[in-house]
Formats: structure tokens, C-alpha cells, sequence
């Protein structure tokens, strides 16, 4: 039987899933577009875009002593087990991944590691790329296109996907806190929801639910719609926070999860993500995939594998990136600025006496940062980078925003 036809809410409608595979590679690609950086279309949270679209194309370079504090991208870089395996993997750069001597192994590791079959595996070209597909998929389970429950504001890219495949997005404001409004959420579910979404730790955020907190959430709501829950950032958390919700998935088809190697592993150049769902699922959205089974280099496979098994370069990373989140903390507590204590590698903070661009200003003093307008106050959201790094930030911050 296909896959397709086991899963809730698509039924037996043949044209619908011959035009889903067909039509997949189109839709999967809108993740890379370049608007990736773009904000929320038509919402009262507008994300600004982190770069000028020049910068973005590559027409005019970033100066030499830029900053780099947007992307919460990992600034102590791949292992140096995972560099050596790169280069090692050259040798293989002429076979696709799929026929790569660690692509098995690959996955066997992360099996053992999420406590999940390998068949409930799907190897993306990073954790966006599980978005699209998941929201491809969402999009036409049925026979009308539904609506989807986000907390607002989040990442918004899956957000941004199902707008432009035509979906009613229903956004629900964070708690005064910043924390996902889970009741509100489940409220909001109607009986055309077909997905709500999850990002834990959130983005721009920074904010935690327990784990305990999101299993109840996820086992109610997958009793109306798919769960779609992003754990970007889960490898920045500490025991007994970093559980995920890999444990739901065998008995639950209606639980997908996203997993990256861009954040704690510095792979963010290297495009290596996962989903985790119920086999049934994975086959479902395999089709879908960017690519197919080419989705994943043969070097990619083996940087993941190798920065899998270096466990203590992981730590370090973890460990640096603590302290200097701690100092950030710390400092902005000294200048009076409002922020939201963070579990992540970022940092969001309250900008709503600030007058002029902030990120434009910033940028000027070559720190490239993110702000948002959420819900008619502005808040800024930094990287953590390096421990001197942060200390630039805080000083360019002091000449903007003195105390």
C-alpha cells in the first residue's frame, strides 16, 4: 500500500498524491529562495531582514572586520575531527551521498543517539529543508488547503512557505514572557487545523518549555493535526531539558520533528538536517524531499558523523557559548535593557526606546545583528559569538543606547 494513503487526514485521493510527488520539487525549493531572510508577510510581527539584498547575492562584500551576529551560526567552527573527515571525504566528492561510504553509518548514529528506528529518518539538506517538505506535505493532505497554528513571533521560514502555498496562517501571540501560549494554541485549533508548530527553545526568543510541558502539548494536538516540533537548538540545553520528543514518534504518525547540525556542530555551510517521525511518515515525505537522495553530500555525511563522535569539541562550543551569553546577560542588565533570559545561542532584548534603525546603526559600527517588530514593540536579537565579539557588541551598544 503507499505510505500516503496510511497517514490521517489524506485519504485515497490518487491524483492528489500523483500531483504531491510531482510537484515536489518546485515547492520544496521555495526554501531557499532568496527571501529566506525575509519577515512575515501581513502580520503584526515584521522581521527585518538581517542583510541588504546586495550582500545577500554577494555584490558587496561585508567589510573585513565585520561581526557577524544574525544567524546564530556557531563561531568556533567545525571539529577538527569533522575538517579532517571533509578533506578525507574529497576522494568521494565525485559519488553522490547516498552511495557514500558513511551515509548508513550516519544514520545508525543518530539513531542510537534520538532512541528511534533508522526507518524513522529522513537526511535533509538542513533542518529548512524538513520545514518545506513538512509544510508541502501539510498543504494537501485533504481536500482543501486548511489553516496552520503558529506561536508568533518564531521562525518564521515555515510560516513564509505555507503563505505562499496559499494556507491561513493563525498566529498566536507569546506570553508576556515570551513563551509559546500553549492553551491559546490548542484553542485556536479548529477542525480544518491540518498543523500547529513548535520551536523549543524558540526563535528569536530564546525561551523554554519543559519537556514534560510539550509532550502533554504534543499528544493532545496531534488528536486534531499533524505537530510539527522545531528543535534547532535543543543541543544548547542541559539534562533534564534537552529531552526531546523523539520518544512520541513510533506510536504517533502525527508527530514530526526537526533536527540541524547547523548550531551546536557549526554545519551550517554544510547543509545536514533531519526529520524524525513515524515511518509511515517518513515515507510519505521522502518524495518530497529537495532532490531526493541527493539531498545530502557525501562530505556533509561525514562531517555530521565525525562532529557526532567529537563530543568534547561539542561541549566546548556549549561551554563558551554559556559564558559569553552569561556576560551578554549581564551587561545588558547593567544598561537597564530589558532581555529574555535565553537558553540558546542568541539573545533577545527590548529596543523600544530606540528612536532610529537599529540594525542599520549597528551595522555601521560593523556589527550585523536582527530586530523585530513584535506586535508594536521592538526588540533586537543577537548571536552569540566569541567572548570578544560580545565585547564589541556591548561596546557598540553602550555608544547607541547608553544608560
Amino acid at each position: 500500500m503507499d505510505p500516503m494513503e496510511q497517514l490521517p487526514g489524506l485519504g485515497h485521493d490518487p491524483n492528489r498524491r500523483e500531483w504531491l510527488k510531482r510537484s515536489a520539487l518546485l515547492a520544496a525549493s521555495l526554501t531557499v529562495l532568496p527571501d529566506l531572510f525575509a519577515g512575515p508577510r501581513g502580520s503584526h510581527s515584521v522581521e527585518q531582514p538581517l542583510f541588504s539584498t546586495n550582500e545577500m547575492v554577494g555584490n558587496l562584500p561585508l567589510p573585513a572586520n565585520a561581526v557577524l551576529l544574525g544567524s546564530n551560526e556557531n563561531p568556533y567552527g567545525i571539529s577538527p575531527k569533522a575538517r579532517q573527515a571533509v578533506m578525507d571525504a574529497l576522494g568521494q566528492a565525485n559519488r553522490y551521498g547516498f552511495n557514500g561510504p558513511n551515509s548508513q553509518q550516519l544514520l545508525q548514529s543518530i539513531a542510537d543517539k534520538d532512541g528511534v528506528a533508522k526507518e524513522s529518518i529522513l537526511m535533509t539538506a538542513g533542518s529548512s529543508e524538513v520545514l518545506g517538505i513538512a509544510g508541502t506535505f501539510i498543504t494537501y493532505l485533504g481536500k482543501s488547503k486548511g489553516n496552520v497554528v503558529f506561536p508568533w513571533p518564531t521562525f518564521s521560514l515555515m510560516a513564509d512557505h505555507f503563505v505562499k502555498l496559499g494556507v491561513e496562517v493563525t498566529k498566536v501571540p507569546l506570553t508576556s514572557d515570551k513563551m509559546h501560549d500553549l492553551p491559546q494554541m490548542l484553542a485556536k485549533m479548529d477542525r480544518k487545523t491540518k498543523m500547529v508548530y513548535v520551536c523549543n527553545p524558540n526563535n528569536p526568543t530564546g525561551t523554554l518549555l519543559k519537556p514534560s510541558v510539550v509532550r502533554d502539548f504534543c499528544i493532545e494536538a496531534s488528536k486534531k493535526a499533524y505537530v510539527m516540533v522545531d528543535e534547532a537548538y535543543i543541543d544548547f540545553l542541559n539534562l533534564p531539558d534537552n529531552e526531546s520528543m523523539s520518544s512520541l514518534i513510533a506510536n504517533n504518525p502525527k508527530i514530526i520533528i526537526s533536527r540541524t547540525f547547523s548550531k551546536i556542530y557549526a554545519m551550517a555551510g554544510l547543509r545536514t538536517g533531519y526529520a524524525l517521525a513515524h515511518p509511515d511518515t517518513i515515507k510519505a515525505l521522502e518524495p518530497l524531499r529537495h532532490g531526493g537522495a541527493l539531498a545530502v553530500s557525501n562530505t556533509s555525511t561525514a562531517a555530521a558523523l565525525a562532529s557526532m563522535q567529537d563530543t568534547a569539541f561539542a561541549q566546548m562550543s556549549k561551554d563558551k557559548n554559556a559564558i559569553a551569553r552569561t556576560y551578554v546577560q549581564e551587561e545588558l542588565g547593567k544598561m537597564k535593557i530589558q532581555y529574555i533570559p535565553s537558553y540558546t545561542n542568541f539573545v533577545y532584548f527590548s529596543i523600544a526606546n530606540y528612536t532610529s534603525d537599529f540594525v542599520k546603526d549597528m551595522q555601521r559600527q560593523n556589527i550585523y545583528l536582527r530586530q523585530w517588530d513584535d506586535y508594536g514593540t521592538k526588540w533586537g536579537r543577537v548571536s552569540i559569538g566569541t567572548l570578544d565579539e560580545m565585547q564589541l557588541f556591548v561596546r557598540a551598544l553602550r555608544q547607541l543606547m547608553p544608560s
